[in-house]
């Protein structure tokens, strides 16, 4: 876990982490580009950084009011979108954390799945 851990702190502490995980994720589907489109990024970036922590620690009791605010009643993020998120924030730790290998992935997509099945299981 600590090498998870490691990893996540380079990434979150690089000012560039969050402008190339936007780049990829947007380019990755027409149909998140267009979820996008009157979005304030600065505000959207702080609330991502704050999920991020909380999905990292499967924090559930901090992630109940952000599943609720992504379930179909409110903003409907189908379940299938969170694996062009996962990717797409794969995507951008390879490419801003320089030690990032294929454990550190394996790491980083078994903590955050915890978070992403939380996520999934308050759709409906």
């Amino acid at each position: 876990m600590n090498q998870f851990n490691d990893s996540f702190e380079r990434c979150i502490n690089d000012p560039l982490f969050l402008d190339q995980f936007y780049e990829v994720f947007l380019s990755s589907s027409d149909e998140i580009s267009g979820m996008f489109t009157d979005t304030d990024m600065g505000t959207q970036k702080a609330m991502l950084m704050t999920s991020l922590v909380y999905m990292s620690r499967a924090h559930k009791g901090s992630l109940a009011s952000i599943a609720e605010k992504h379930n179909k009643h409110n903003l409907n993020i189908n379940p299938y979108l969170y694996a062009l998120w996962l990717d797409s924030l794969i995507a951008a730790a390879k490419s801003i954390d320089p030690l990032f290998d294929d454990m550190t992935e394996r790491l980083w997509r078994e903590t955050l799945q915890q978070g992403i099945d939380f996520m999934v299981s308050q759709y409906d």
